[in-house]
């Protein structure tokens, strides 16, 4: 047995993980939402949303989310996406800028047909940036692929993974699987406030092309901030205990 007298960093230690990411939450305002039965609002045995970790933000059933939302306890907890049917939720409370954000996303996905994970919209001619898993890519990309970036999927059942996508209002990045790529080029129409919705694309109807199968487990928000393209050291120290997060918790 190895016996140390002196004092060691917290980064140096396993077993907490989540509080160190959750630390690093009021520096890069990030919202945090963990799939656990406490994060769980429900109404007469109904979900009626997903409580962030700081309980103050939630996510709430889109407007097609007519009762299928179902939340799975077992280790680790999710919440469940349905192929062709609308699971998704939208936060509380648009972004006030859709040119600049980041988000993160910890899933299973047991068929590689999660479809849609997450999307930003603005509602402004219809476009939007969204991050979507399907035929052996994940891809990020806006509505009518004015910037597309592309990482493959390794096929077969995976424990769950980490995508991150961020947006500077011109580069869109796509880390995944320890590579990251970028792609340039200005998105129409995301110069206003932009809603966040998960495991959907928006609250329109017949996109069920769109919803696929899978299992959320985390979903990170960063409000005004491209962690991928970082410039401050909190970007840097937020990203670092994420990743640390995804590889000892899960």
């Amino acid at each position: 047995m190895l016996h140390l007298t002196q004092a060691l960093p917290p980064g140096a230690l396993i077993g907490a993980e989540a509080e160190a990411l959750a630390a690093t939450l009021p520096a890069t305002n990030a919202i945090w939402f963990r799939a656990a039965e406490a994060s769980v609002l429900l109404e007469s045995g109904k979900i009626t949303g997903w409580q962030d970790s700081t309980a103050t933000r939630r996510a709430v059933p889109t407007e097609q989310n007519t009762g299928n939302s179902r939340f799975d306890p077992a280790t680790p907890a999710a919440f469940l996406c349905q192929t062709t049917t609308h699971c998704g939720f939208v936060l509380d409370a648009p972004l006030r800028d859709g040119r600049c954000f980041s988000a993160a996303v910890i899933y299973t996905s047991p068929k590689g047909e999660a479809r849609t994970l997450l999307s930003l919209s603005t509602g402004q001619t219809n476009n939007l940036i969204f991050l979507s898993e399907s035929e052996g890519h994940l891809v990020a990309k806006d509505r009518d692929s004015t910037v597309v970036v592309s990482l493959p999927v390794p096929p077969g059942h995976h424990p769950p993974r980490l995508a991150i996508i961020s947006f500077t209002g011109r580069d869109l990045s796509l880390s995944f699987q320890g590579n990251t790529v970028t792609a340039t080029g200005r998105v129409p129409a995301m110069d206003t406030p932009a809603e966040v919705f998960i495991g959907c694309r928006s609250n329109r109807p017949g996109l069920t092309k769109t919803l696929g199968q899978s299992r959320l487990h985390d979903v990170l928000i960063w409000p005004d901030r491209a962690v991928l393209a970082p410039n401050e050291p909190a970007d840097l120290a937020a990203l670092a205990a994420l990743h640390r997060y995804h590889r000892w918790v899960y």
